[in-house]
């Protein structure tokens, strides 16, 4: 599914009364019901997201009202009223829900975008923060400042559409630096990229389920996890399953589904090129891994995936 149909499908499926939505090109898009609801039209039919997704582009989700539920990379997020939700490209979103309420404002940026173009000092402080990002970040800017950014995105709406498109790199470039700046300083000032006051066993398990994401379509060994942090596997397997309640290997065989999952759901690979993807010796090895796990084999969940 391609990102425009998800971000198009998000915002018919979940959104309720007028929802507005505004492009440049394929590197940004925003959408929002803020506006009045508009109780004469209703939204056209949209393909269902088919969960688990892995999100392409960088997106932020803002909560003017309601509320927002997500679980995104193995882990639950519920944003209130003045909330903001920052998932990074790459990452696995298993499903969302929103309140009958609730009022967004939701763009998403593309992140190749963010890294080839946006070169000078303050796009190159945006563009480090993404890479350092491995998980989603729930962050609460001041009643003065979500204010301010929701101006800021209302005007930005206004000049993609007013204005020749000529004039939207411009107009992109200049947000992507602003509103980089600021997640960055909200993140900051609300501690999310630090870990001070976590135990020790809830640093042990933020650091493995960060080096799951990246190291898993290789390693799937407990050991390969508890080495880099120099831990014995013994005393690894308990500090997760203290913080987490969960044994590492089931942690990473989740993952490996998801992940395994959100290829098969994409229908963009084959089940033998999500096996060569995940690092699976041979098609038959993964068959039986995704089976034992799912109780379907993998061809089996591409099919209702389809039929959905």
């Amino acid at each position: 599914m391609e990102y425009e149909n998800i971000i198009s499908a998000f915002g018919r499926t979940y959104l309720k009364g007028d929802v507005r939505q505004v492009w440049v090109d394929r590197k940004f898009c925003m959408l929002d019901n803020l506006e009045q609801e508009n109780t004469t039209a209703g939204h056209s039919p949209a393909e269902p997201i088919r969960y688990p997704v892995r999100i392409t582009m960088s997106f932020c989700i803002y909560c003017k009202e309601g509320s927002i539920s997500a679980r995104v990379q193995q882990k639950d997020y519920n944003v209130s009223q003045g909330g903001l939700l920052v998932i990074f490209a790459g990452q696995i979103l298993e499903y969302t829900s929103l309140s009958e309420d609730c009022k967004v404002i939701f763009f998403a940026i593309d992140s190749d975008y963010i890294m080839s173009e946006l070169r000078n000092r303050y796009g190159k402080s945006f563009r480090n923060w993404l890479l350092r990002s491995k998980v989603p970040m729930m962050l609460r800017p001041s009643a003065e400042d979500a204010d301010n950014f929701e101006q800021l995105c209302r005007c930005i709406k206004f000049i993609v559409r007013q204005y020749d498109k000529e004039f939207n790199e411009g107009i992109l470039s200049g947000f992507t630096a602003i509103i980089g700046n600021l997640l960055i300083n909200w993140s900051s000032a609300g501690g999310d990229t630090s870990d001070e006051g976590y135990s020790n066993a809830e640093k042990v398990l933020s650091r493995f389920q960060s080096d799951i994401y990246s190291f898993s379509s290789r390693f799937r060994t407990v050991e390969y996890y508890a080495r880099r942090q120099n831990l014995s596997a013994r005393h690894f397997s308990r500090l997760v399953k203290e913080a987490s309640g969960r044994r590492p290997l089931d942690i990473i065989k989740e993952y490996v589904i998801l992940e395994a999952k959100s290829l098969l759901a994409s229908e963009k690979y084959s089940v033998h090129e999500t096996a060569e993807k995940l690092g699976f010796q041979n098609d038959s090895f993964f068959n039986r891994y995704f089976r034992n796990a799912t109780g379907v084999t993998p061809g089996e969940f591409m099919l209702g995936c389809i039929e959905q």
